[in-house]
């Protein structure tokens, strides 16, 4: 079986110090669906760009703060396992 490469992205706090966890790329791109136009862009604007057709791909890092925007903390399954482990 080859080995996955996952590339990161992270949201503009992780500079600060700030806690959080590593979402699914998919996951985060699905939660910024589901917001309007203007929420989705104020949001997607706090984190590194990508294609979203490369999301499976991709690890986003969000704040507790950010992804409680995304309404992401209610998503389990949206938490990468390598961060459940760690909790």
């Amino acid at each position: 079986m080859p080995r996955q490469m996952f590339r990161e992205r992270e949201c503009i706090h992780r500079d600060e110090g700030a806690e959080g966890e590593f979402y699914n790329g998919a996951f985060y791109v699905q939660a910024l669906q589901r917001l309007r136009v203007d929420d989705a862009v104020k949001i997607a604007g706090k984190v590194g760009p990508f294609f979203w057709s490369d999301a499976p791909h991709i690890l986003v890092w969000l704040c507790h703060n950010c992804a409680a925007e995304l309404h992401l903390t209610d998503t389990p399954r949206a938490v990468t396992s390598a961060s459940r482990r760690q909790a």
